[in-house]
């Protein structure tokens, strides 16, 4: 008899045994396919970031460009306008000092805008923060 409960001892040890082992492959596949998902999420939000700042670099570019040759064709059509007239040289002078608080207003502007904290990867920490208080809530209710 000791043999025969040996046995059935042994067997449901072994079903315990891959019970457990199929519980913990269950558990990291799903670990996996969470994190799976989460660098899915990073990666979509980094393509996005650097589309954001590829245009934004481009725009700033062209608008420089543009800029510089507004800039330019004003002071050449405000010369030609005083030229016939006593204040040319007072005009030659003043707007080169026009177009620099001009750049020194656009510098502070860009100053700004860059030292402005914008989250990287926003969503992503988001979700982090909501499934880390998702395990907090499950283990304090366990």
């Amino acid at each position: 008899m000791d043999s025969m409960y040996d046995v059935r001892a042994s067997a449901r040890t072994a079903q315990r045994t891959g019970g457990m082992l199929d519980a913990g492959r269950r558990l990291v596949a799903a670990l996996w396919e969470h994190a799976e998902v989460r660098l899915e999420l990073l990666t979509v939000e980094l393509a996005e970031e650097r589309a954001r700042i590829v245009n934004a670099a481009l725009a700033a570019g062209l608008l420089v460009v543009f800029a510089q040759l507004a800039s330019v064709f004003i002071g050449v059509c405000v010369l030609v306008a005083v030229w016939d007239t006593s204040y040319r040289l007072w005009t030659a002078i003043a707007l080169p000092i026009l177009f620099a608080i001009g750049a020194f207003v656009c510098y502070m502007t860009v100053r700004r805008l860059i030292s402005r904290e914008t989250p990287l990867f926003r969503h992503s920490l988001a979700e982090w923060r909501r499934d880390i208080e998702e395990m907090s809530d499950s283990a304090k209710s366990s």
